[in-house]
């Protein structure tokens, strides 16, 4: 067994209140054609610096497995053994990727590494191992009340409404202020 199917692994979810989940990788070739239109049009070419910082995607557990199979169904999904449901950030677009671990077969070298990565990455949904310092961190009842809202807001005409009218007038604050900048309103 290698590191990819066994040891340790981080989830990429959607923020809940993006517009898109845009990938770094996306966002790094947006911010390096924004940059380079910038200095053709003799703007602030160092804005495409922040692009990185708009990233619709966040960290949002990091975890040590013996099984990844397994262990992304029982978070995607639940487990019937243990009774368990999905988790509650599970309809967010989850994207999986695995972190190399030294020796994946020995549960303390797992366990550490994913300590380390915790405090390396600060994880939004992890409980366990989690530093009291990460201003992002949610714990379990609020992210099961944040989901639950979403789901109202996918089932209802008010909640899509809503969700259309709040991500409309975000889209128009963006459009805004990247004419301002654009213009050089704000780099003046």
């Amino acid at each position: 067994m290698s590191w990819k199917t066994r040891g340790n692994y981080v989830w990429r979810t959607r923020k809940p209140h993006s517009m898109l989940g845009l990938s770094l990788r996306t966002l790094l070739l947006a911010g390096l054609a924004g940059g380079v239109v910038m200095w053709m049009m003799g703007g602030p070419w160092w804005l495409a610096f922040l692009a990185p910082l708009f990233s619709g995607r966040h960290t949002a557990y990091v975890g040590q497995t013996g099984s990844r199979y397994h262990r992304d169904r029982q978070h995607l999904h639940g487990d019937s053994r243990y009774g368990a449901t999905g988790k509650p950030w599970a309809d967010l677009e989850p994207k999986v990727y695995p972190l190399p671990c030294l020796f994946p077969r020995w549960a303390w070298s797992r366990k550490l590494n994913e300590k380390l990565m915790i405090l390396l990455l600060l994880p939004v949904y992890n409980i366990q191992d989690q530093v009291k310092w990460n201003p992002r961190k949610v714990g379990k009842d609020l992210a099961q009340r944040q989901r639950w809202a979403r789901d109202e807001a996918k089932r209802t005409f008010e909640g899509k409404a809503k969700l259309v009218a709040v991500r409309g007038l975000r889209l128009a604050l963006l459009l805004t202020i990247w004419a301002m900048i654009g213009y050089g309103v704000l780099t003046r």
